[in-house]
């Protein structure tokens, strides 16, 4: 099951909804289906397709403000120009042993001969914000898109629901997201940028050099 196929199920099963986007830019992260029904409230669903993907998907930017507002805090941590160091000395392992990381690796040569080594790594940031948790920055619902039987409503986070993608493409509400929040957002805001590529597009048609 693909993504394109989860959207294509999403679509149908929230088609009464009024306004309904794909890999749309409206948070801090792209959302891969977000609708928007007629009272105005925001429903956002991430799509996953695998169980790697969904571990992978916590180290996004928006899980952390989701937590943050769900802790009551008014700000979340925005860390920013992270890098990889290799080999830490003995006493920054010592002092910081919560930031270093080890890993398996191999060299060249080690990959001819099926051998493994264990380095040590860590991940220091150039820069980090404190950013205030924003209503406007977090859709009223939020839900988890997956193939039947990924994941279990159990690992979703407590502010997320969880849908199931059947293989006739139905779709089964396995948990009810909450209510993040109930201001009312702006699908403008996308309607603007959905204009901004078409003009792009529109000027690149009129200026190009063929007649």
């Amino acid at each position: 099951m693909t993504e394109k196929i989860i959207q294509k199920a999403l679509y149908t099963k929230f088609s009464s909804h009024q306004f309904k986007f794909a890999n749309a830019f409206y948070f801090e992260n792209e959302s891969d289906f977000l609708t928007f029904l007629p009272s105005g409230y925001c429903y956002e669903f991430e799509i996953k397709i695998s169980r790697s993907d969904f571990k992978a998907d916590f180290k996004k930017i928006k899980h952390q403000i989701h937590a943050e507002n769900d802790k009551g805090n008014e700000y979340f941590m925005d860390k920013k120009g992270m890098r990889t160091n290799y080999d830490p000395s003995w006493e920054f392992c010592k002092n910081f042993p919560e930031l270093v990381i080890a890993e398996e690796y191999q060299d060249y040569r080690q990959k001819r001969y099926n051998e493994w080594s264990i380095r040590l790594k860590f991940n220091p940031y150039s820069m980090i914000d404190f950013r205030r948790v924003s209503n406007e920055r977090l859709p009223n619902k939020f839900f988890y898109a997956v193939p039947a039987g990924l994941i279990s409503k159990g690992e979703v986070p407590e502010y997320a629901g969880l849908v199931y993608i059947n293989e006739d493409l139905t779709v089964t509400k396995i948990k009810d997201g909450k209510f993040i929040h109930k201001d009312l957002l702006k699908p403008q805001k996308l309607w603007n940028k959905i204009y901004y590529a078409y003009e792009n597009l529109l000027r690149s048609t009129l200026y190009s050099n063929s007649q």
